[in-house]
């Protein structure tokens, strides 16, 4: 893409800055347009180095009503790995506009591997799926030209300090970077993302080349039919019947129970602290059906951990700030980076259970939520986080009884609501579900465990077993 890019373009003042101002009016309304319409928006300004970013960012925020944006420049990671983490987090909410001044790109540029295209393929397709406008720009200058830049800011002592030692080097390397960015471009080039290369030498031009590519994808955007969406995986079902294969009968004496669980929350204890020395960050997710015990569990778990190490996140039904944001937002803000431990109970598989059988999403959402899924947690994974998910199923005879004690039990009739009795008038429903939710997710980077649950102990006993084992795997015992 950047050899066809013709860099000697240049535009006068007296030419440009009509058209500037035109195109700042019309930027201005159509952001007033997307507030209207609720649609949010991420602008990613990447390019060489020198080559003029701030000022055409600061061209575009000009344009802006300071109400309705926010601006991001992410340092970069310095990682093997590019983390998409932080960036999830600085999603906008509808109607608003995030402007990233440095993002994903910049460590992608420089790691150029497969599997991290990959997952920004896979990221800003996600986005746009969930109704965000995407609009990537690349500002594109020459070796010589950068040289001449970088050396005038060295000589500029209010500008020398913002002169990186990475960026003395691209230039070094231009040649190579050069071939990196193209292959950057190749595996990123997308219908939902496309890119946008600006000829930047000249910085009235680039200003209104910039705009006006902006202006014109805004206008596209607002004029598609639809809401952006996208669309579903193709409807097929997947029938399963491993829940039924499930052995219910299994027990556990209490007193061989008593002395593995201290054991094992011994280990637990153990290994926590080995994962924030070093870094690793653990999620284990609870789902399953109602009374199957995830709460038990997860006390079992958490009452030997440190509790400035560890944090349990219960998923309920989605407010109002995160239901103006895409469905895996909520989620991803909740990550550990690093040596944290956080449990969930119940998570983002509420879309294909709960949301897909009570119809509190479209078809097109839940189905797209499988690919969407597994694009998370393989990314969690690669990047070297221990992910654990267990499925807790009880038989509806033992789910039946233990309704009963609780509503009969004073102390414990709280835990019993009547939207339990209605999921359970729903159980072939509810089954069906977990069911092909189970099968399309569960992946070589992220398996489900099954657990049989009626036998609370047991239960209890294999859920910390597992999880032992997948951290002592993760730290490389």
């Amino acid at each position: 893409m950047l050899r066809m890019i013709d860099l000697s373009k240049k535009m006068k003042r007296g030419e440009a800055a009509p058209l500037l101002e035109g195109l700042t009016q019309e930027i201005g309304a159509l952001q007033r347009d997307f507030l209207r319409r609720k649609i949010p928006s991420v602008v990613i300004v990447e390019g060489w180095a020198a080559s003029g970013r701030g000022r055409l960012v600061n061209t575009l925020l000009l344009a802006l009503d300071p109400r309705g944006y926010s601006f991001h420049y992410v340092e970069p990671s310095h990682r093997d790995s590019t983390s998409l983490i932080p960036y999830w987090r600085l999603v906008p909410a509808e109607g608003r506009i995030a402007i990233f001044g440095r993002s994903w790109y910049h460590d992608a540029w420089n790691l150029g591997d497969e599997r991290t295209f990959r997952d920004i393929v896979a990221f800003e397709r996600q986005l746009a799926e969930g109704g965000v406008f995407v609009f990537k720009v690349f500002l594109h200058i020459g070796r010589k030209e950068q040289r001449r830049r970088l050396k005038e800011r060295l000589r500029d002592s209010d500008a020398a300090w913002s002169v990186e030692p990475d960026e003395q080097q691209q230039n070094e390397n231009y040649d190579s970077r050069f071939e990196a960015a193209e292959r950057l471009f190749r595996a990123t080039e997308t219908e939902w993302a496309p890119w946008t290369i600006v000829p930047a030498e000249e910085e009235r031009y680039a200003a209104v080349i910039f705009l006006t590519a902006l202006r014109d994808a805004m206008r596209a955007r607002l004029s598609c039919d639809g809401d952006g969406r996208g669309t579903a995986l193709p409807e097929t079902s997947v029938h399963s019947s491993v829940l039924e294969s499930l052995d219910y009968s299994a027990t556990l004496p209490k007193k061989s129970y008593e002395k593995r669980i201290g054991e094992l929350q011994k280990e637990l204890h153990t290994l926590q602290i080995e994962t924030f020395r070093r870094g690793l960050p653990v999620v284990a997710v609870f789902e399953g059906v109602d009374a199957a015990g995830k709460g038990g569990a997860i006390r079992r778990l958490t009452e030997s951990l440190y509790p400035r190490g560890y944090e349990v996140v219960p998923v309920g039904a989605p407010n109002d700030i995160e239901r103006a944001h895409p469905y895996l937002w909520r989620f991803w803000r909740a990550f550990p980076e690093k040596g944290s431990f956080v449990v969930f109970d119940r998570s983002w598989y509420g879309r294909v259970l709960v949301e897909r059988v009570e119809g509190f999403c479209r078809e097109a959402e839940w189905r797209r939520a499988y690919r969407e899924i597994n694009e998370m947690e393989r990314h969690l994974v690669t990047g070297g986080t221990v992910v654990v998910k267990f499925w807790l199923q009880i038989s509806p005879e033992e789910q039946l009884r233990r309704f009963e004690s609780r509503r009969d039990d004073p102390a414990r009739t709280w835990k019993l609501t009547d939207e339990d009795w209605r999921n359970r008038e729903k159980w072939p429903l509810y089954q069906e579900a977990a069911a092909e939710m189970l099968a399309r997710t569960s992946t070589p980077e992220a398996p489900w465990t099954l657990v049989a649950t009626d036998c609370k102990r047991l239960a209890r006993v294999t859920i910390l077993e597992r999880l032992r084992d997948a951290i002592a795997a993760g730290l490389g015992r």
